[in-house]
């Protein structure tokens, strides 16, 4: 079982007593029975109460939230209201016409005359080319450029004109110089006609003829404020553009002489020449050096060949024309192959050991080395030849590259200039352009300089009105009583909302969001003795069917657990308490049950008045608990004279101190052995409020039944009734509706 199960078992007996009979339904957790309660919602938010149920008050049941000063505005409490207090709505209503007739008598007559103006905004033209004078109206939408005009024809200036143009036009008027300001200044409203071009001016007067002629001065006068406003703007507009111009052609004149100067300092032409002079060196060095390199070539290429025949002469073949000691090499060699032949001649009739043949090979010999000899001297001739040409080619090569820098050199220098003379000539471009540009735009200037931008022609004139426009009777008389018939409605809601008393079970379901266990019906002509025991005397009764479904309600699975110690209570004297608490109690015993009906009330006890108990009858309850013995429980049940009903009834008295004893103990252990001998236990409690008794009650009890008399009881009262229980930690199961 929970913590909150354990708090619950504590509550209804004595610090330190363990119960070994008695378990009360857990608060939280699982419920005894298959399925979890309907009115279990689980741990209550932090700050709020009811075990989270909104029937218990709790998740804001108790509606804490702060009302208007009229409270709920529903469609069914305005209907009951009005229905209930409909003299005083209509009291407001008849104020309201009453009213309505005295301003209609004290308004002023005030007469509205109107003109008309036609607002152009496309300014004619001379050249199919773009405007030259400035105008903030040239842009933006229609209504962006109509407002702004509109603006300008309110402006005091144009107050300032219409007032001497009324002057001029009435000369003889004797109208005082405030009134027609103040009528131009607050009675004159100048409104754009919808999905067109016309300006209403409507000006407001008690004189009829005086609103006709301020309005037709009105529009006169924009006409000429216009056409003069255009034409400074224009004017305005030609000498901005001839300073423009006289800017850009200095602008102009300096670009040319900076591409002058530029070109004067640079010297382009001077590096241009110097890069075509420096071309054709560098073609003539190329062309030396091309003829070198050839020779070079061809004499690496000879010095190669001579080196191979010098180790190798049968490889020797012809010679170039130019080959060093040519002659002289072909001349050894044919010597030399001569000599061969004839040895070759010799071996083929002598051997080689002959005399002859090593004297011939000696002699082969010697023509060889001869051969050698000649061609070493050609070798160190063409080195010497390879030698020379290369020692021509350092002097070229370092001239060509000397050229090749003073020509890259050259080009830079030259580009950097190109550059920016191509940096001048683009400004010089541009500013042309914009001085072009400005010439074309000053000459239409001059060409439009008399036209109007924007053209505002007096459409219609007003005429005398022959009707005024204020006071409407139309208007005024219907809204009196309207605004009347509103007022009181919102004072009656306001006095229901004052009086603080619930009225309908609505109240009590959506205001203090606490479930309706059970309405009473009214009972006529019946004394409250003979109304406690009509649940025994008169079964068949619409009140008694009222109880028989209570107790259903009550033995449900939704509540059986929660209902064997019940307290009845109210938050005021006479709402039904006792009388319920009795057929409450007469209802369970007639089912069955044995049930004990105990009346805590020992301030004023009524159970024994309606059960007709003497006084010698009973053992007092206050009494017997001022004593303080728990073995006296079972002398205070006395029979109430009906089946399975004992009661346990009080007698008032100034020797013991009611609220003494709810302090002690012993109020605890009572109710915990009149749990554990009883079925159904039902308290009868003092009132909640006057009186700290029901709170005790309601902590040693399963669950607590509140009492509410509609247009009895108050709502304060009984919405802090509900939060002090749940705060202390009662089960308010739900309100119980009386004498409906």
């Amino acid at each position: 079982m929970s913590e909150n199960a354990g708090r619950g078992e504590d509550r209804g007996r004595p610090a330190g007593q363990v119960d070994s009979g008695h378990s009360p339904a857990p608060y939280s957790g699982h419920a005894p029975y298959p399925s979890r309660p309907g009115y279990y919602y689980g741990p209550p938010p932090h700050g709020a109460y009811g075990y989270g149920s909104p029937q218990y008050g709790g998740l804001g049941g108790v509606n804490d939230a702060e009302e208007s000063i009229i409270g709920d505005v529903t469609i069914g409490r305005m209907l009951r209201v009005c229905m209930q207090r409909w003299v005083t709505i209509l009291v407001f209503v008849i104020l309201g016409a009453i009213g309505a007739f005295f301003v209609f008598k004290i308004m002023p007559t005030i007469y509205e005359a109107t003109s008309m103006l036609e607002m152009s905004i496309r300014p004619s033209r001379i050249l199919a080319t773009r405007s030259a004078i400035v105008d903030t109206d040239t842009s933006g939408t229609l209504e962006e450029v109509f407002n702004t005009r509109l603006a300008r024809l309110r402006s005091r200036a144009m107050l300032e004109q219409v007032l001497a143009r009324y002057h001029t036009d009435h000369p003889n008027s004797t109208v005082p110089e405030e009134e027609l300001i103040a009528i131009l200044s607050g009675n004159t409203r100048i409104s754009l006609q919808r999905r067109s071009r016309l300006v209403a001016v409507s000006v407001r007067s008690a004189n009829a003829q005086l609103a006709a002629d301020m309005a037709n001065a009105y529009a006169l006068t924009a006409e000429t404020f216009t056409q003069e406003e255009n034409k400074a703007v224009s004017e305005e507009a030609v000498a901005w553009l001839r300073t423009t111009v006289e800017m850009q052609r200095r602008k102009l004149a300096q670009a040319d002489q900076a591409i002058l100067d530029f070109k004067v300092s640079a010297m382009i032409d001077s590096f241009e020449k110097d890069k075509e002079e420096i071309g054709v060196t560098r073609a003539s060095v190329n062309v030396d050096m091309t003829e070198l390199s050839l020779q070079i070539s061809k004499a690496e290429e000879m010095l190669r060949t001579l080196q191979k025949i010098q180790d190798m002469p049968d490889r020797f073949g012809s010679l170039p024309d130019n080959t060093p000691r040519a002659v002289e090499i072909a001349q050894t060699y044919q010597k030399l192959q001569d000599q061969i032949a004839e040895k070759n001649a010799m071996l083929a009739r002598y051997t080689a050991k002959h005399p002859d043949v090593l004297v011939k090979e000696k002699e082969v010999d010697v023509y060889r080395a001869q051969f050698a000899d000649v061609v070493k001297r050609a070798c160190e001739t063409a080195q010497a030849n390879l030698d020379l040409l290369q020692n021509q080619m350092g002097p070229l090569k370092i001239k060509h590259q000397e050229l090749i820098d003073t020509y890259r050199d050259l080009q830079v220098k030259t580009d950097a200039a190109v550059i920016r003379l191509h940096q001048l000539q683009r400004d010089l471009d541009v500013n042309e352009q914009s001085y072009q540009a400005l010439l074309n735009r000053m000459e239409e200037a001059r060409l439009a300089h008399d036209e109007n931008m924007c053209t505002v022609k007096v459409g219609e004139t007003s005429t005398i009105p022959r009707s005024p426009v204020s006071p409407q009777p139309m208007l005024i008389f219907p809204a009196g009583p309207a605004l009347g018939l509103l007022i009181g409605v919102l004072f009656v809601l306001m006095i229901d909302h004052l009086e603080d008393k619930i009225t309908n079970i609505a109240d009590i379901e959506q205001r203090l969001r606490m479930k309706v266990l059970c309405v009473l019906p009214h009972v006529q002509k019946k004394k409250r003795e003979a109304m406690a025991l009509m649940m025994a005397e008169d079964k068949f009764s619409h009140f008694s069917e009222s109880f028989a479904s209570l107790r259903s309600l009550l033995d449900s699975p939704r509540y059986r657990e929660h209902t064997k110690v019940m307290l009845v209570v109210s938050t005021q004297p006479s709402e039904g308490k006792t009388i319920t608490a009795t057929n409450l109690a007469l209802s369970y015993a007639g089912s069955g049950l044995r049930t004990l009906l105990v009346d805590f009330d020992m301030r004023r006890p009524r159970q024994a008045r309606i059960f007709k108990k003497t006084r010698d009858a009973y053992n007092s309850l206050a009494h017997t608990l001022a004593q303080n013995d728990p073995a006296l429980f079972e002398t205070l049940p006395v029979p109430s004279g009906f089946t399975n009903l004992d009661l346990v009834v009080s007698r008032a008295s100034s020797e013991v101190s009611p609220a003494n004893l709810m302090g002690t103990g012993i109020v605890a252990q009572f109710v915990e052995w009149a749990r554990q001998h009883y079925d159904r236990v039902i308290i009868d409690s003092p009132p909640f409020g006057i009186v700290s008794d029901a709170v005790v009650l309601a902590t040693v009890a399963d669950s607590v039944i509140l009492m509410c008399c509609p247009d009895r009881t108050h709502y304060g009262p009984i919405k802090h009734a509900i939060r002090h229980l749940t705060e202390v930690g009662a089960r308010v199961i739900g309100v119980l509706v009386n004498d409906v």
